[in-house]
């Protein structure tokens, strides 16, 4: 999900305005590739992995 943020009026309509586009078969076959029902990043059902991302601090 993404969360656009902006001070100017005219980008704040730009950013609701984001159905104004239809994506061919082509584009959602190509979409649907992307899904693999994995993480790129970690495997998340593996418990040892999940435990160890919640110990790391991001920020103060």
């Amino acid at each position: 999900m993404v969360i656009p943020k902006s001070v100017h009026k005219e980008r704040m309509v730009e950013n609701f305005n984001i159905l104004d586009f239809i994506l061919s078969e082509e584009e959602m076959a190509a979409i649907s590739l992307l899904e693999t029902g994995k993480s790129p990043i970690y495997d998340d059902m593996d418990l040892a992995t999940v435990k160890g991302i919640g110990l790391h601090k991001i920020h103060e």
